[in-house]
């Protein structure tokens, strides 16, 4: 994924931050705790302030200048709107991986798939959610498309904060396994619709995607 900091030191913020959010020891609503932060790590606020602004830009913290910056709470419409862009890149993603995908492309999805299911079967939580991006992220990067890469970098982490937020939702994780790798076997057999479908149906119920017309993400 894209290259966000110079500094290794905000850079390690960033993600200490962004696992205490996807694990929900912060959870939605609640303040970050700066002061903390800088007195666990022994640095001060400068790179944990620039950790906040990446994650603001990622959109699953509001800062409130001068005053604190908490974790973000998406309304029924966010999460709308969060869907149907995900959507639509990854009906993307698979035209493009339908033209451009190699064996070596489709066997490394099946080993994504696998990673994310023995995280599931196993319970692990977070690795489920971070197997899940890193399948969807593999197949982004098939069509090496730099700006669908672009902006696919920036909506994984709103997708992880509301699957680890909204869990108890989450899919079996047979059903999601299955789902995985037939969209492989989709793809390797040139069924573009069927791969298309397949990608689509489970967010269609998970970001309450129901009533909005179909044209809008084809």
């Amino acid at each position: 994924m894209e290259q966000r900091f110079t500094n290794d030191i905000s850079d390690h913020v960033y993600r200490y931050l962004i696992d205490m959010i996807l694990s929900l020891q912060i959870k939605p609503g609640d303040r970050i705790p700066e002061a903390g932060i800088a007195q666990q790590f022994g640095i001060s606020r400068t790179p944990i302030r620039e950790a906040l602004r990446e994650l603001a830009k990622d959109g699953i913290i509001h800062i409130y200048p001068n005053r604190f910056s908490e974790v973000a709470v998406y309304d029924p419409e966010m999460i709308r709107e969060v869907g149907l862009t995900k959507t639509y890149l990854d009906r993307l993603s698979v035209k493009l991986a339908a033209y451009y995908g190699s064996r070596a492309d489709f066997n490394e999805l099946r080993t994504l798939a696998k990673k994310c299911y023995v995280a599931a079967e196993s319970g692990d939580v977070r690795n489920r959610i971070k197997g899940d991006s890193e399948y969807h992220w593999a197949l982004c990067s098939i069509g090496k498309n730099r700006s669908l890469l672009q902006l696919s970098s920036r909506l994984i982490v709103q997708v992880e904060y509301l699957q680890a937020a909204n869990y108890l939702e989450a899919e079996e994780a047979e059903v999601q396994y299955r789902c995985h790798t037939q969209i492989v076997d989709a793809l390797e057999e040139g069924n573009v619709e069927r791969a298309l479908r397949l990608i689509t149906e489970p967010s269609i119920g998970f970001y309450n995607l129901k009533d909005v017309p179909t044209f809008l993400y084809q």
